[in-house]
């Protein structure tokens, strides 16, 4: 709290020194952002009279979002402040793994999964330049099914839970159908499915994910 009344003493203060400046035709006075939320810039930089020009990561919690970076430095007359914002990096371990997926490898012609049960998005964020990588989660255990275009089932792999299903196929277009055997809805194990293509001398990876209250 003291750090954000001084910051927006300095905002009010810097915008006065803006108005006097951009009264003489220089713009504003840049105020000092680094450190501060996303939030809280632009209501410091909206009390110096500036405009506020964002880069780097995307906004995604301009509440936990902080300015690594600026430019001008502070105390600089501009028109047009930018800032560089850090990323909102959730606390404690990925519920899911970081890859985009489907997820293709020059290997064995397979098919590989994994079953993920998530329990909603992390509540808590921190900001910081870089997200730390955190060791990827353990698989639940599930059944996947691989079906081929007639809708035939050619072939069927179980993996227990901290495992893997490697299915080696034959290159092609599938759907696969993925049964959770670690939880139930209703007693019955939730089934989900997935359309994909494996080529020749790849290993496609395509996980299994499930939100569960």
């Amino acid at each position: 709290m003291l750090v954000a009344a001084m910051a927006l003493a300095c905002g009010a203060s810097a915008g006065a020194l803006g108005g006097d400046a951009a009264a003489a035709g220089g713009g504003c006075h840049a105020p000092l952002l680094e450190g501060l939320t996303l939030k809280l810039t632009r209501v410091i930089v909206a009390q110096a009279g500036c405009k506020l020009r964002i880069r780097g990561n995307p906004v995604t919690r301009a509440r936990i979002q902080t300015v690594g970076r600026q430019s001008p430095a502070a105390g600089g007359v501009t028109s047009t402040v930018t800032v560089w914002l850090d990323r909102a990096c959730p606390k404690g371990a990925p519920r899911t793994p970081e890859i985009h997926e489907p997820h293709v490898t020059v290997g064995p012609t397979k098919l590989v999964t994994g079953f993920y049960l998530t329990t909603g998005p992390p509540q808590h964020y921190f900001s910081a330049p870089k997200c730390p990588r955190q060791p990827e989660p353990p698989p639940a255990a599930g059944t996947v099914e691989v079906l081929d275009p007639t809708g035939a089932v050619v072939a069927t792999e179980t993996s227990a839970a901290g495992e893997f299903a490697e299915t080696p196929l034959p290159p092609g277009s599938y759907t696969i159908r993925g049964t959770f055997l670690g939880t139930t809805t209703n007693g019955v194990h939730p089934v989900k499915s997935e359309s994909l293509v494996i080529p020749p001398g790849h290993s496609v990876r395509q996980d299994f994910i499930l939100s569960v209250p």
